[in-house]
Order: C-alpha cells, then sequence, then structure tokens
C-alpha cells in the first residue's frame, strides 16, 4: 500500500516487472501503471534546446532559401560548429541538407538551420513537428504567427529514435533568421526551453520581442505543455 498526496494506493505489488514501480498522475490522482513510453519526456531524451547538442550531433544547413537566407544558415552552422570547437574543444560535422542522409545514422542528433522552406532536410525530421516555421509565418499548433521577423528556435524527439533530438535554428525569412545570430544558446550558462519565438524587438526592447516561450508536455505535445507570451 502507498500513501500519495492523501491517496491511498492498495494493491500496487509490481515484483514481477521488476525493482521499479510507475505511478502516473493524471485529472489530479495517482494510479499504478507501466513503464512510461520511450517516445515520451523522460531521463533519456526530456528536452531543452540545448537537449539536441547530444549524441554526436550534426549541423545541417539549408540550401532551397533564397541566397541571403542559403548565407545565412551556412554561415551560422559554420558559427556554431567553431563555436564548440573553441569553447569546449568538440568537433560538429557541418553538412548541407543535399549532402545529409537521414537513414544513414538514426540515432544522431541534428540541428536543422533553416526553415520548412529552405531546408530539404526538415520534412524527414520535422515534418510531423507541431511547430512549423516557413517563409513568412509561423504555425505552432493550431494558430499562426505571421511576420518576416520572426525568429523560432527549438527542440523536438527525432523520429525513429529513443535518444536523439532534432533541434531548429529558424527564421520566417532572412531577417527573422539574422535575430538567431543574437542568442547566445551555446554558452554555459545560458539556457533556452523547449521552443522560444522572437521578433525584432528583442534587439531593441529585450523581453518586448519574446511572442511564446515554453515547454512541450511530457508527451512532446503544444496541448499538454506550458506556454507563456503574447504571440500576436
Amino acid at each position: 500500500m502507498i500513501e500519495l498526496d492523501g491517496q491511498t494506493l492498495r494493491h500496487a505489488d509490481r515484483r514481477e516487472e521488476g525493482d521499479r514501480l510507475w505511478l502516473w498522475l493524471a485529472r489530479g490522482r495517482w494510479s499504478v501503471g507501466g513503464e512510461p513510453w520511450a517516445e515520451h519526456k523522460g531521463s533519456h531524451r526530456y528536452g531543452t534546446f540545448k537537449e539536441a547538442l547530444r549524441n554526436r550531433v550534426a549541423f545541417v544547413y539549408g540550401t532551397r532559401g533564397s541566397r541571403e537566407e542559403n548565407a545565412w544558415a551556412y554561415g551560422k552552422a559554420r558559427f556554431d560548429a567553431e563555436k564548440l570547437w573553441y569553447q569546449g574543444n568538440g568537433s560538429v560535422e557541418v553538412v548541407s541538407d543535399a549532402e545529409f542522409r537521414p537513414a544513414a545514422d538514426p540515432d544522431r542528433s541534428v540541428v536543422l538551420y533553416g526553415n520548412a522552406s529552405t531546408n530539404a532536410a526538415w520534412k524527414a525530421l520535422l515534418g510531423e513537428s507541431p511547430v512549423q516555421p516557413r517563409t513568412g509565418e509561423i504555425a505552432f499548433g493550431g494558430r499562426t504567427i505571421r511576420g518576416t521577423d520572426l525568429c523560432c528556435v527549438f527542440v523536438r524527439p527525432r523520429p525513429g529514435s529513443r535518444t536523439a533530438g532534432v533541434a531548429a535554428v529558424s527564421g520566417t525569412g532572412v531577417l527573422g533568421m539574422r535575430i538567431a545570430n543574437r542568442l547566445p544558446y551555446l554558452s554555459p550558462g545560458v539556457g533556452l526551453p523547449d521552443c522560444v519565438v522572437f521578433d525584432r524587438r528583442v534587439l531593441t526592447q529585450g523581453d518586448a520581442g519574446v511572442l511564446l516561450a515554453g515547454f512541450f508536455g511530457l508527451d512532446w505535445s503544444v496541448d499538454g505543455g506550458e506556454w507563456a507570451g503574447p504571440a500576436r
């Protein structure tokens, strides 16, 4: 018997399942259940943007955008790789979306530079994501945030892998993409949540330019998560 939060759970013996007992909280009530699904958040893959820097991460830059967007993606991927090299003696492979082969190493984490319109690797890795930055807008759950000055940085689980993550350093246009140049997301002690969206005001007005920030739910859903911000 277990007493938890004023509730009594009887017949909680699960010795036949090993030395662990899993307790589930739903709608304010606890119950004894099975082991959580590997696809959900857990100690193996929980989130925040830096999650994607584990598992021999590769940086994949987009080549399907405008000349300015492609130049930004290539330059930003190289800059981040060299920062990790200088900062922590890290060696990160930087490849284009044309060279990248998603099936070659399915348990490798990836950071994509660009958006759904400019990075050819997007569909394979983030095609089912509830967050979809593309040229001129960001689809977030059931709503749309429009503008060409939007910067979006987020992380998702990599499809088909129980451990790897996929992060995106993205924007809805070259202006939004360049805002990411000012984000110190690779610096020690600086952390971003699972997803954050900025517009150009973040450069001059600070928090006023944060349109959305928060965490996906334990099942990686938008509806089950916690979000803040006045998304326009």
